[in-house]
């Protein structure tokens, strides 16, 4: 007993030992196969969410950008503006000509350096056309020169009433001469082409139209207005090209001071109340608006209306089957559902020759055509010889037409068929 023991615990050590090395195995194999998967659904998750994370990156970028970006004025012929659409080479050449450059910030303020600095120029470039008429005729008569840069047509009506907008300058031909006696234009000499073009009063750096001439450059009141449709002469990158230079600084540097406003969005007059959106519609709308509905209600009278009292008809309503049949058949050749057709016929016969034959409503295609076979073949003669077991087989089971043609062929002999056992 005491030698058995130990003989006996040795094998169940070794057994033990090999039954644990599988299973470490095992685990070694699913501990290794684990990465894969792990790997197998990052790979799912990326594939998910990547265009989500890639446009999350792209907004961070873009708010990253924009909490970095230097403040910097970048608004169009602004004498603080170093880039080649501003106007700070001019600002900062008329400044180191003696020239005090001014620049408010809202029209309040500008109506202010225009009381307390007279006499000055003033320089307006309302390119989004803030002001309003009011606005606009509160500066009339404030500044001993005023300046429109590219001015719109109300900016015109309220502040140089004598010239009107003629378009673009056109882009194809050389530089635009002088063509006036007016002591900036003519020390300019001439200017590279751009801008928009005027109409009325005193032109210069004019060319031909269908209307008559336009020109970028107009005065009115004595010269005390001047309508520069030329704005790229101001700007940085075109400062340097032909006459701008001597043109601007002619333009704009006739007095001691200079007051260059540029109005923004804050410069929009609000008004006192709340406004009505009716009160925003042209004034056409309203008579429309009443002629359509009149019209509206006269065509709901005239296909809404009753040619006479209801048809009392009793229910329910026989059809008989030969029209329900016809219509049918319309559909079915108007669809050119020759299948469809013929599967309708063959139900409709196999059904009427089951009754005959009394077969019973469990009976199949193939225990019908059995007893349409018998029917016609009696084993003392030869009668309906001609009606092969094959034949009937093909038109009561399995041949079906194709076209329109072998469809009435076939309904045709399918009929007969039928006919015949019928006699039988």
């Amino acid at each position: 007993m005491t030698a058995a023991g130990p003989a006996a615990v040795l094998p169940d050590a070794a057994q033990t030992q090999a039954g644990t090395s599988p299973h470490r195995a095992a685990g070694g194999a699913a501990s290794d196969g684990q990465p894969g998967l792990r790997h197998r659904g990052l790979r799912e998750s990326i594939r998910r969410w990547g265009f989500w994370l890639v446009l999350l990156l792209l907004l961070a970028g873009v708010v990253l950008l924009q909490l970095v970006r230097p403040p910097g004025d970048n608004r169009e012929l602004s004498p603080g503006n170093a880039a080649p659409d501003g106007a700070r080479a001019v600002a900062e050449v008329l400044r180191s000509q003696g020239v005090q450059v001014l620049v408010p910030e809202s029209l309040d303020q500008a109506l202010a350096l225009l009381k307390d600095t007279a006499p000055a120029t003033l320089l307006l470039h309302d390119a989004d056309g803030y002001l309003q008429a009011a606005q606009l005729e509160s500066l009339d008569g404030k500044s001993a020169r005023l300046v429109l840069v590219e001015p719109s047509l109300p900016q015109l009506r309220a502040l140089a009433p004598g010239i009107l907008p003629a378009g673009l300058v056109p882009a194809e031909g050389g530089p635009l001469a002088a063509g006036c006696t007016l002591p900036g234009p003519a020390a300019a000499g001439s200017i590279s082409r751009g801008g928009l073009a005027y109409r009325g009063g005193p032109l210069c750096f004019s060319f031909p139209t269908r209307a008559g001439p336009a020109g970028a450059y107009a005065t009115a009141d004595g010269g005390r207005t001047v309508v520069l449709g030329a704005g790229q002469v101001l700007s940085n990158g075109r400062i340097d090209e032909e006459g701008n230079a001597a043109l601007a600084l002619n333009t704009l540097g006739s007095t001691a001071t200079l007051i260059w406003y540029q109005p923004t969005a804050a410069d929009v007059a609000l008004a006192a109340e709340p406004q009505n959106p009716l009160s925003l519609l042209p004034a056409w709308v309203a008579p429309v608006s009443l002629w359509l509905m009149a019209v509206g209600v006269l065509a709901m009278l005239w296909r809404g209306r009753r040619l006479g009292p209801l048809v009392a008809e009793p229910l329910p309503v026989i059809v008989p089957a030969a029209e329900t049949a016809q219509g049918r058949a319309r559909l079915y050749q108007q669809s050119r559902a020759v299948a469809r057709a013929a599967a309708s016929l063959r139900a409709g016969t196999l059904t009427r020759l089951a009754a005959h034959l009394r077969l019973g409503p469990e009976a199949d295609s193939s225990a019908v055509a059995r007893a349409a076979t018998a029917a016609l073949h009696p084993p003392a003669g030869a009668a309906g010889a001609h009606y092969s077991p094959d034949r009937i087989d093909q038109l009561l089971r399995s041949r079906t037409p194709g076209t329109e043609a072998e469809l009435a062929s076939w309904a045709q002999d399918l009929l007969a068929l039928e006919k015949e056992v019928i006699r039988r």
